[in-house]
């Protein structure tokens, strides 16, 4: 039966099986902490990377060694980078202890930002309670995994050589974060597939429930990886609702577009509980967030140029920035082109708006986050470029 279902539809079903068991683990671990469950869960999750890597129809060599490569490094390095082990794999070993996936919401550890939403914290507790216990190096393992999905998806994307050359961009662009336990890699890349769906779906007219789906699935993960996600989705619906709107089609596309809003319900549902327990966003809540202290930074010049000195210092981000222009003057893929270029840009202008309402030193701010957050774009706009040369060179 396998052989007879394509291979496009191989992978989409692969992915879309990865997509949900890592939100059925949120969710269940949601409802009740129950010790069977998760281990099933997540062993159906490695039995299913399992099947891909040794599936051979599936024959990506390049990826699948790869995904190997990492997992061998990740487990054979400790966890050293502050905000992996004092916040992320912090709220994931409160979870595993006080088996409850709100654990964190007792505003024990203010500096380890309560109100972050926890699917990847929860997954790597998964991970800890297959193996029976807790360590510092294992549990960062699931965040590697959570990384699948989205990997696994260019085989559909792309030919062999593009998908390599893919691969390649997203080692240099991702680097550490593919191995160091840190959230900020598994964001890029779940906003650039996001992104790339919303492109098939809405522009390029790929009607196909897995596609869908995995939007769906997407951006769920997305909006609970981490705040900024949260942005992204608003920025992706922002940008749904123009495209649809422009074109006249807003009926046309309504129930896809509805069935897409649901997936906000998860991040709305974790920010109500965080209200209801007095958990604050350490920005939002600041005394020193207001307008007056809004205002008086963005009419300050030299605050608006650090913030953009360190994106222009950033060499990945200015390289994306020049691969994506080269492949527009290549193809004219007016669609695609512009359809990043607004997202990008739209996520850059937030970036500077909270760069601005940050209550901490604005250099020490940027120095060190300017060049996670400004991972997503790099990614986004590396990801669009190859995909406007490879679907010229594919006519």
């Amino acid at each position: 039966m396998l052989n007879q279902i394509k291979k496009g539809s191989k992978i989409e079903i692969v992915v879309s099986i990865l997509s949900l068991l890592i939100l059925l683990n949120y969710f269940v671990m949601f409802i009740s902490y129950n010790s069977y469950i998760i281990k099933t869960i997540f062993s159906v999750y490695i039995l299913t990377i399992l099947f891909f890597l040794i599936y051979k129809p599936l024959n990506f060599f390049h990826l699948k060694i790869t995904l190997i490569a990492l997992m061998v490094i990740v487990l054979g390095n400790p966890t050293y980078a502050w905000d992996a082990w004092a916040i992320w794999l912090f709220h994931a070993k409160r979870i595993l202890l006080e088996q409850s996936i709100i654990a964190q919401l007792d505003e024990y550890a203010l500096w380890s930002h309560n109100d972050y939403p926890v699917i990847a914290p929860a997954f790597a507790t998964s991970f800890a309670t297959l193996i029976g216990g807790w360590n510092n190096i294992f549990p960062k393992f699931a965040f590697l995994l959570m990384f699948f999905p989205p990997l696994i998806l260019t085989i559909k994307i792309f030919n062999v050589r593009y998908n390599l050359l893919f691969l390649i961009f997203a080692l240099f662009i991702l680097n550490l974060q593919l191995v160091s336990g840190l959230v900020d890699g598994l964001v890029a890349i779940y906003f650039t597939f996001s992104s790339y769906l919303i492109y098939e779906i809405f522009i390029s007219k790929q009607n196909s429930f897995y596609n869908l789906f995995i939007a769906f699935c997407f951006f769920i993960i997305l909006s609970l990886l981490k705040n900024e996600g949260i942005v992204m989705i608003i920025i992706l619906f922002l940008i749904l609702g123009a495209i649809n709107i422009s074109k006249e089609k807003i009926l046309q596309n309504y129930k896809k577009i509805v069935f897409l809003l649901f997936s906000i319900v998860p991040i709305i549902t974790w920010k109500i509980i965080c209200i209801n327990y007095n958990v604050k966003n350490i920005i939002i809540n600041s005394s020193i967030f207001n307008f007056n202290f809004f205002i008086n930074n963005i009419v300050d010049y030299n605050s608006i140029g650090l913030i953009f000195k360190f994106f222009i210092l950033d060499t990945k981000f200015i390289l994306s920035i020049i691969f994506i222009l080269v492949a527009f003057k290549l193809t004219k893929n007016k669609n695609n082109f512009y359809f990043s270029l607004s997202i990008g840009i739209a996520y850059l202008f937030s970036l500077v708006i909270i760069f601005l309402i940050v209550p901490y030193d604005l250099a020490w701010t940027l120095e060190t986050t300017a060049s996670r957050v400004i991972m997503s774009i790099t990614l986004l706009f590396t990801f669009f470029g190859l995909l406007q040369i490879y679907k010229k060179k594919s006519l």
